[in-house]
C-alpha cells in the first residue's frame, strides 16, 4: 500500500512511499488517529502545516484573526514565534544577536569595562585609519539601552516578508501563507521576499553603506544602532513591492484574489516610518543620522535592481523573476511589445520602464562611489587625524585596537585591545550643581552657610576618609547661600583634567559660616567614568547622597541628596561653547534693553495723559 502524496490527505493504515527519494511523515488526523505520507525533499512543511491546519480548524486555540490581511509582519512573532524563526531565520537571527549584544554590553558596565565590547564595537573613524573595517557591520550590534533595542526590533519585526512570509495557522485553519494550506484563506499574505541569502546580503550592505555615509559629515563621531539595517530593508521591502506592481503580477499569481491595493498599502506604512524619521532627523539637527539612513534606504533599494533577486518561494507566483519584462518601445509602427527586444523592470507602473543593463550599471556606480569616497575620506581628507584618537560613549572607551608596537619596545607587552588610549586624555568636566535637599532647617541662633564644591582625587572617600582632608587634583566650588531645607544653586562648574578610570569625583558639602574655607559636613562620590555614562543623552543626570561628615548630623547632611548633571568637553568644544553662550546673553541684553524702552514710552505716555483710563503701571 502507498501512502497519500498529496498535502492535505494521509494514509490511516500502514504504508510506504511510491518513489525511494520521498520522505515518510507520521502525521495525525482531526479525531486524533495516527496517519502516514510521503513528501518530495524540501515539501515536508505543507504536510504538516496542512495537518495541524485541519486540527485547528473550528476551534479557538489561536486568538488571532482568521484574516491574513489583518495580520501584518509586526504580529507574526506574536502569533507563532517558531514558524517565524523557520521562514525568515536571517532577520530572526539578527534580533537575537542584538539582544545578546546587548547583554554583553550590560556585563561590560558590571565589570569595569574589563569585556571590551564598547572599545571594539561601535563605528569610529579615526579607528578606520588603523584598517578596523569590520565597524562598518558591527557597529550595528551595539545599543546602549534597551529602549534604543526596542526600537529596532519593531523596525525588524515590521520587515520580516521581505525575507519570506512564514506558514503560520489562523485561527480558522487557514494559513497565513497564500498557496500553503489544505483551506484556503481569500485574504492570505503573499509571499514574494527576497529569501534568506538575499536579505542578508542587503542587512550587510545597508549597514556598510549607512556607516560609510555617516563618516563623511562626523568622521570623529561615534555611531551605533541597527536603524540603518531597519532602512535597508524598508528600502528593499519597497524595490519589491514597486517591481510588483510595476509588473502588474496579479494576474499571474496562482491565488485568485488581488494584492494591487494590499501593495500601495504596505508602501504607505513603509512611507510613513521613512517620513517620521525624517522629521526626527530635521527636529534633533541629527544630519549624519538622516544621511546614512537615506544611504541605507537607496542601498537596499539599489540591491534589490542590481541583484535582480527571486520573488518569493514559487507558492505564489509561477516564476523566480516574473518582474523582468520586455521592453515596451516605440517605433515607426507604433507601440510594439515583443519577447525578442531587450529585457527592463517596471516601478510603480508601466510609466516608469527601465532597461536591466542601465539599472544595474547606475546602482553598480553608486555603490563603488560610495565606497571610493569613503576611502578618499579616510586616507586623504582625513590624513590629519591622528589614528590614536579616543572618545568616550557612555562611560566606556571607543578607539583603536589595533595599535603599533612602540618603536624599541621588547619583552612581552599586553594585548592592543587592553592598552588604552583614553588615559591621559585632556578633557573637561562640566558639572551642573542644581540642589541640595533634605536638610534640616538651622537651629534657632546657629548660622549655616552652605556652599558645594567638586572635587577630582585618587580616592572614594567611603573607602578612605582620610582623603577629604587632602588636596584635590582639581576643584572648584558654588557660591555659598543662606541654610535652608532645601538648597538652590544652579550654578554650572568646569574642571579641567586627564581621563583616567580611577579617578573619583567627589561633592563635598561645606559650612562657611565659621571661617571662608568652609568646613566638610557632608561628602557623596562616584568613579569619574561612571560619571560621564551618556548614553543617547550628551549629559548624566544623578542624584547623590550625601554620607555624615564631622558635625553635619547637626543640618541632616546624612539623609541629604545632592541633584547634578555632567558633561564632558574636549579643548576644541570650550571656544564653541563660549560663542554660543555669548550670542546667548547678547539676544537676552537686547531682549532686556527692547523692554525697558517699552516700559520708559508707556510711562512717558501715562504720564503725559496720552492715554486717558490707563490704569497705573507702578501700581
Amino acid at each position: 500500500l502507498h501512502c497519500a502524496a498529496v498535502p492535505g490527505t494521509c494514509t490511516t493504515t500502514p504504508c510506504e512511499c511510491r518513489r525511494p527519494t520521498d520522505h515518510k511523515l507520521e502525521l495525525h488526523t482531526p479525531e486524533g488517529r495516527e496517519c502516514w505520507a510521503c513528501a518530495e525533499p524540501g515539501k515536508e512543511y505543507q504536510f504538516r502545516v496542512n495537518a495541524l491546519a485541519e486540527q485547528m480548524a473550528g476551534t479557538s486555540v489561536s486568538w488571532w484573526p482568521p484574516s491574513g490581511i489583518n495580520c501584518p509582519p509586526i504580529l507574526w512573532m506574536f502569533m507563532d514565534w517558531r514558524a517565524v524563526a523557520g521562514g525568515c531565520p536571517v532577520i530572526f537571527g539578527y534580533m537575537c544577536m542584538l539582544f545578546v549584544c546587548l547583554m554583553i554590553r550590560k556585563a561590560e558596565e558590571a565589570t569595569g569595562g574589563l569585556i571590551p565590547w564598547t572599545r571594539v564595537a561601535p563605528l569610529f573613524g579615526p579607528a578606520l585609519k588603523r584598517g578596523e573595517v569590520w565597524r562598518f557591520i558591527s557597529y550595528t550590534f551595539v545599543h546602549l539601552q534597551f529602549m534604543d533595542l526596542f526600537h529596532n526590533l519593531l523596525t525588524l519585526l515590521d520587515a520580516l516578508d521581505v525575507e519570506g512570509t512564514p506558514a503560520i495557522v489562523l485561527g480558522d485553519g487557514s494559513n497565513l501563507k497564500c498557496g500553503v494550506g489544505a483551506k484556503q484563506n481569500f485574504m492570505c499574505y503573499p509571499s514574494i521576499g527576497l529569501g534568506s541569502a538575499h536579505t542578508l546580503g542587503v542587512a550587510l550592505l545597508s549597514a556598510a553603506i549607512g556607516g560609510m555615509c555617516s563618516t563623511w559629515i562626523g568622521f570623529k563621531g561615534v555611531f551605533t544602532g541597527a536603524s540603518s539595517l531597519g532602512f535597508g530593508l524598508s528600502g528593499a521591502i519597497v524595490a519589491l513591492y514597486a517591481l510588483y506592481a510595476g509588473a502588474e503580477l496579479d494576474q499571474t499569481t496562482s491565488v485568485q484574489r488581488s494584492f494591487q491595493d494590499w501593495v500601495w498599502l504596505r508602501l504607505i506604512f513603509v512611507a510613513f516610518h521613512i517620513a517620521m524619521e525624517w522629521i526626527r532627523g530635521v527636529s534633533q539637527r541629527d544630519a549624519a543620522g538622516l544621511f546614512s539612513h537615506t544611504a541605507a534606504f537607496a542601498s537596499g533599494f539599489g540591491y534589490v535592481l542590481y541583484f535582480l533577486p527571486p520573488m518569493g518561494d514559487g507558492s505564489l507566483l509561477p516564476s523566480d523573476r516574473p518582474y523582468v519584462v520586455p521592453c515596451a518601445y516605440d517605433s515607426s509602427e507604433g507601440l510594439v511589445v515583443g519577447g525578442a527586444g531587450p529585457q527592463c523592470v517596471r516601478l510603480f507602473s508601466q510609466l516608469y520602464e527601465y532597461p536591466v543593463p542601465t539599472v544595474q550599471h547606475n546602482a553598480m556606480l553608486l555603490f563603488i562611489a560610495v565606497v571610493g569616497f569613503t576611502i578618499l575620506n579616510i586616507v586623504v581628507l582625513q590624513r590629519g587625524t591622528d589614528s590614536k584618537e579616543a572618545a568616550l560613549l557612555a562611560g566606556m572607551e571607543v578607539s583603536a585596537v589595533c595599535v603599533r608596537k612602540p618603536a624599541g619596545a621588547q619583552g612581552a607587552r599586553p594585548p592592543s585591545w587592553r592598552s588604552s588610549n583614553l588615559e591621559g586624555k585632556d578633557i573637561i568636566l562640566w558639572c551642573d550643581v542644581m540642589e541640595v535637599s533634605n536638610l534640616l532647617a538651622p537651629a534657632a541662633g546657629s548660622n549655616f552657610k552652605p556652599f558645594v564644591e567638586v572635587r577630582l582625587t585618587d580616592y572614594d572617600h567611603k573607602r578612605a576618609p582620610e582623603s577629604l582632608a587632602a588636596p584635590p587634583a582639581a576643584s572648584t566650588k558654588t557660591r555659598a547661600v543662606e541654610g535652608a531645607v532645601k538648597l538652590d544653586f544652579r550654578e554650572c562648574l568646569f574642571l579641567p583634567t586627564k581621563f583616567n578610570k580611577a579617578t573619583f569625583v567627589q561633592i563635598v558639602l561645606l559650612d562657611a559660616s565659621e571661617n571662608t574655607a568652609g568646613v566638610i559636613v557632608g561628602a557623596a562620590s562616584m568613579p569619574l567614568h561612571q560619571a560621564l555614562r551618556f548614553n543617547k543623552k550628551d549629559y548624566n543626570e544623578q542624584t547623590l547622597k550625601f554620607s555624615v561628615v564631622g558635625d553635619g548630623a547637626r543640618v541632616g547632611a546624612g539623609r541629604a541628596s545632592v541633584h547634578v548633571v555632567f558633561r564632558s568637553l574636549d579643548k576644541e568644544e570650550v571656544p564653541r561653547l563660549r560663542r554660543r553662550v555669548e550670542k546667548e546673553l547678547d539676544d537676552r541684553r537686547y531682549q532686556l534693553r527692547f523692554h525697558e524702552h517699552e516700559l520708559e514710552a508707556l510711562t512717558t505716555v501715562q504720564e503725559a495723559g496720552g492715554i486717558q483710563g490707563l490704569p497705573d503701571i507702578n501700581a
